[in-house]
């Protein structure tokens, strides 16, 4: 049983497959609701505020269980996904639909995802796609997080064998421009930390002009920050492309402070500054260290804090 909830022309349909219950919500309140959860959202992220996020997703779980509908599968120990199906995708509605924060929804026990056993997958279907191609996204989004943890647990070539040949093939065949993006990105990191540079540069620029056109800031920081990791794994650094690499992270670290993404900042941060060293640029390392220091103090990361203590004592010295 999966959970399906999609935009119709009088009002958001909630319905589980193969199961008569449904919810119809009023498109009007809905489009207010999802709009305010989104933009509270994304300060809750640049906050770091756990607090927040549950509170978001426990709003999302009763407006969704109001009469009983969600916490009819949502704890339920199978395998589950949420589908959002939209259509129309730059539709007020659609859009607002696509980008609420689905992931964190939560109950009086936690966040669902985080207490589950099994994954809750949540598959965000953009235009009309017939039932056979959501399961083949669906399946290629399962495998996708199945290739990260094995790709974390240092089994690298294995997971690049599930991402190239399982899950890239799917999107590409769906024309699938968002998913394919960030599955590429995930090959080009296992390229990257495999030494195989000119395959992941060639991956990395592929993915940059499809982020671009969709908007994907993260997506374009991380893009940058992989560009310049690349070079630097090249020796360019050493010979004559410094520059290049300073503006590429310095792209990447604006774009991650706006968004107030620490991990983000802390990790770019952190090269960022070396680069800057490099180039004799001292004030703004030091500045740029600073801004790292609160990114880490922010996470309670005591290993970043080390790495930019190390820092700090190179600067002075």
């Amino acid at each position: 049983m999966h959970a399906i909830i999609e935009p119709t022309a009088t009002d958001l349909h909630c319905h589980l497959s193969g199961a008569p219950d449904s919810l119809h919500l009023d498109r009007s309140d809905a489009l207010a609701r999802l709009q305010a959860w989104g933009e509270r959202c994304a300060k809750a992220v640049e906050a770091n505020d756990d607090d927040a996020l549950l509170g978001i997703g426990r709003e999302l779980h009763g407006w969704l269980d109001s009469p009983a509908w969600i916490s009819r599968w949502a704890r339920d120990e199978a395998v589950q996904r949420l589908e959002i199906r939209a259509a129309e995708p730059t539709e007020a509605l659609a859009a607002a639909l696509l980008a609420c924060p689905w992931e964190f929804l939560a109950d009086d026990q936690g966040f669902i995802a985080a207490g589950r056993a099994t994954p809750l997958h949540i598959i965000r279907v953009r235009g009309e796609a017939s039932a056979d191609d959501i399961e083949a996204a669906a399946r290629a989004v399962a495998r996708r997080s199945e290739a990260d943890a094995i790709a974390a647990a240092g089994s690298l070539d294995e997971a690049l064998e599930i991402l190239r040949g399982e899950v890239l093939s799917v999107f590409e065949r769906l024309e699938d421009s968002r998913e394919k993006a960030i599955t590429q990105g995930r090959i080009a990191d296992i390229l990257l930390a495999t030494g195989q540079l000119d395959e992941a540069m060639a991956l990395q620029e592929a993915r940059l002009p499809v982020v671009t056109a969709l908007g994907d800031q993260e997506g374009l920081a991380h893009i940058r920050y992989s560009m310049a990791n690349i070079r630097i794994a090249r020796g360019e650094h050493e010979s004559g492309n410094l520059q290049q690499i300073y503006e590429e992270l310095t792209e990447a670290f604006q774009i991650s402070c706006q968004q107030g993404h620490a991990d983000a900042i802390g990790g770019i941060g952190l090269l960022l500054v070396q680069v800057l060293a490099m180039g004799g640029l001292r004030d703004e390392a030091v500045e740029t260290l600073d801004t790292t220091e609160d990114a880490f103090t922010t996470l309670r990361d005591l290993d970043g804090l080390a790495q930019v203590k190390q820092l700090r004592q190179m600067l002075d010295a």
